[in-house]
């Protein structure tokens, strides 16, 4: 692909509203359920579908591009570019325009990833009609398009997961905003400063008693390099990233209820040297 155009989604302004050409609804999504992603093919950069009326159909790669064969190719034949795969084909939403188009999907079904690589790399996608032309014929295509997913906004002020719904056998980021906090006891930590205490409560699937999880009790946290968080120097704020699973021991009958979680500093001498946010998190069923 010839260019990469990173679409910005701002917390507080809609894309669409800025004018520009993709964006993605609801914001914030969380990528375990549906979202659409629109585009106004009036204020694409590469003009070729402007004039078509469709229908009009999405080609990605991004996070994850299917091979053929997989029944969700992008196009199919010995010319897939001449044959868009039909359930990639776009509806078209006169509410916002006549030259607005959207494809729906559920982010994680549709790619076969986990959340957390929607999120990483976003969604990188082109639209063209059925039939782009090619092998000789003049493309039929918009520019390459790249939407930045970002992750749901979350009431909490200073620990937060994502994906919005964490699952045992899929990757998990436990983030502390170390900038907001407003402890001054844990203001500018530095690298290997952050330790996070964290427990997962639940039940014996056989026996229905409860079972905790801990990797190391709250005193001890600060001793176990796997509680370690490391620092992003870019946005100050700290993350642990896991898979339950694996990461707490799960035995095969437990069934996950809650996390539990707060962070402290490496040398812990007062309540000042944690944070006073203990979020409780729901697991969901894989």
């Amino acid at each position: 692909m010839k260019k990469i155009i990173s679409i910005l989604l701002f917390a507080c302004l809609s894309s669409y509203a800025m004018g520009q050409a993709s964006w993605v609804e609801p914001e914030n999504p969380d990528v375990t359920q549906p979202v659409r992603l629109y585009v106004d093919l009036s204020k694409t950069t590469n003009t070729s579908c402007a004039d078509l009326t469709g229908p009009f159909y999405i080609w990605t790669w991004k996070p994850f591009e299917h091979p053929a064969g997989s029944g969700k190719e992008n196009g199919t034949g010995d010319k897939p570019w001449k044959n868009s795969n039909d359930i990639l084909v776009m509806k078209q939403d006169l509410d916002k325009g006549a030259k607005v188009w959207y494809y729906e999907m559920t982010p994680t079904e549709f790619y076969g990833v986990a959340a957390s690589e929607v999120y990483s790399k976003g969604i990188s996608f082109l639209v063209k009609p059925k039939d782009g032309g090619g092998y000789g014929d003049p493309d039929l295509k918009t520019e390459d398009l790249n939407i930045v997913i970002a992750p749901p906004k979350l009431t909490r002020s200073y620990i937060y997961q994502v994906p919005a719904v964490i699952l045992s056998n899929e990757i998990t980021n436990i983030f502390y905003d170390n900038p907001v906090d407003t402890n001054v006891g844990m203001k500018n930590l530095a690298e290997g400063d952050a330790y996070l205490w964290i427990k997962c409560s639940g039940t014996d699937t056989i026996t229905g008693a409860p079972v905790v999880y801990q990797p190391s009790s709250f005193f001890n946290a600060g001793s176990n390099p796997s509680l370690e968080m490391k620092k992003d120097l870019a946005t100050g704020r700290f993350y642990l990233t896991m898979i339950p699973q694996s990461f707490f021991g799960f035995s095969p009958t437990f069934k996950p209820k809650e996390i539990e979680c707060t962070v402290r500093r490496k040398v812990y001498t007062s309540t000042a040297d944690r944070t006073t946010d203990q979020p409780k998190i729901k697991v969901g069923c894989d």
